[in-house]
């Protein structure tokens, strides 16, 4: 397994290479409030809460169609 020990290696050597280039926490505290902030995420946010409800009340129609359908052959079944 020569090739995992290569790979692990190579992995290794990135990681050591990378943590000299993380950014400060200070910055990324900023980052992530500016971002919060910002218009396209709020869109984005919005957005999600209506597919949501959307995927709900979707859900909520194909369950009371079933419903609706298993109930009525059941009539079927019982007037025959």
């Amino acid at each position: 397994m020569n090739s995992d020990y290569d790979l692990q290696r190579l992995e290794e050597q990135f990681s050591q290479l990378l943590r000299q280039h993380i950014p400060s926490s200070a910055y990324v505290k900023s980052l992530r409030e500016k971002l919060k902030k910002s218009q396209i995420f709020e869109l984005r946010r919005s957005f999600g809460a209506i597919l949501v409800a959307g995927f709900g009340i979707l859900f909520a129609g194909a369950l009371s169609l079933s419903i609706a359908v298993l109930a009525q052959k059941a009539r079927r079944r019982l007037s025959i």
